[in-house]
């Protein structure tokens, strides 16, 4: 079972081990080695806007975000490898569009994933995302997708 709970500046240390670790930095970074400075900037806006630091057994090993893109609101999501393929991201992601579509009452949420992450695709699928195109992205290719309230 997971918590998810409101992130906090001091969630920085915890997150920057998770940021750091080769299977979270490879896509979500394009294999860049974050300083502290840099994930506590991304620890910022995630807490700026709402995001949720994923907890198991008390312990932070991830995020998730509703993340603002122009006038969209993006689904970010990073998670310990230690707690793949055990659906930690999907619960976390599925809580976080039911916040999306209920209480913020978005008309859809969009999501980019690299294309050699075969994970994160299979993931999106789960969780009813549709594909919606590609386009270039830092390091490689990026899928698009969108998911609208069921």
């Amino acid at each position: 079972m997971i918590v998810l709970r409101a992130i906090g500046s001091a969630d920085g240390d915890a997150l920057h081990a998770v940021f750091t670790e080769p299977g979270v930095r490879q896509f979500l970074f394009d294999d860049v080695v974050l300083t502290r400075a840099e994930t506590q900037a991304h620890v910022e806006v995630a807490r700026d806007h709402g995001g949720w630091a994923i907890l198991c057994d008390g312990d932070v090993v991830g995020l998730v975000v509703l993340r603002p893109t122009g006038t969209d609101r993006e689904l970010v999501i990073a998670l310990s490898p230690r707690h793949w393929g055990r659906d930690i991201a999907g619960e976390a992601a599925r809580r976080a569009m039911r916040h999306g579509f209920e209480v913020l009452k978005l008309d859809r949420l969009v999501a980019a994933v690299d294309l050699p992450n075969e994970r994160s695709h299979r993931l999106m699928s789960r969780l009813g995302f549709t594909a919606t195109g590609e386009r270039p992205g830092p390091k490689y290719r990026l899928r698009t997708y969108e998911a609208k309230p069921s």
